[in-house]
């Protein structure tokens, strides 16, 4: 098999190991909320992505629309957005180290996936970017995702929040 093909099985165990996540995470009475979560963090890593595409900071060698943009689909719309919604639907109650550690814990884990993909694949490369800047576009949309849900779930008498 060459490299280019044993990258593309790896992006589709990727999203297909991620859709397990959700689908295994997201609780049948919380549909709606996954939805807003997911579609919410959808437009801003699509729109930061392609962003830092055209600037010339992240490239994609392999991706799935060539022609359609520079950006990986997989990542900024689907499985970003889909551990979003883990993050919110699952989010600690109570001790207030547990909550600190999920809203560090998150962008932390995805960041050192990240790098190793960087390192071992041609998925992405970083080109004038780092592991920083990465954990801290993650750590920041899902802050203002989380913030985003809470004010959507307000008034809702579910008792969300931080």
């Amino acid at each position: 098999m060459s490299e280019e093909t044993i990258d593309r099985v790896i992006l589709i165990a990727i999203n297909l190991i991620t859709l397990l996540l959700l689908i295994l995470s997201t609780p049948k009475d919380k549909l709606r909320e996954a939805s807003i979560i997911f579609f919410f963090k959808q437009t801003m890593t699509w729109s930061f992505g392609l962003i830092v595409v055209e600037l010339g900071l992240i490239q994609y060698p392999i991706r799935e629309f060539v022609k359609a943009g520079g950006t990986s689909f997989s990542f900024e719309y689907f499985i970003y957005p889909s551990l979003c919604v883990i993050f919110n639907l699952r989010y600690p109650v109570g001790a207030i180290w547990k909550k600190i550690g999920w809203v560090l814990g998150f962008p932390t884990i995805m960041t050192l996936l990240e790098v190793i993909f960087e390192h071992k694949t041609e998925l992405i490369d970083y080109i004038h970017w780092t592991w920083y800047w990465t954990w801290i576009m993650l750590w920041l949309t899902f802050l203002i995702s989380r913030t985003y849900f809470l004010w959507i779930y307000r008034n809702s008498g579910k008792g969300y929040s931080w």
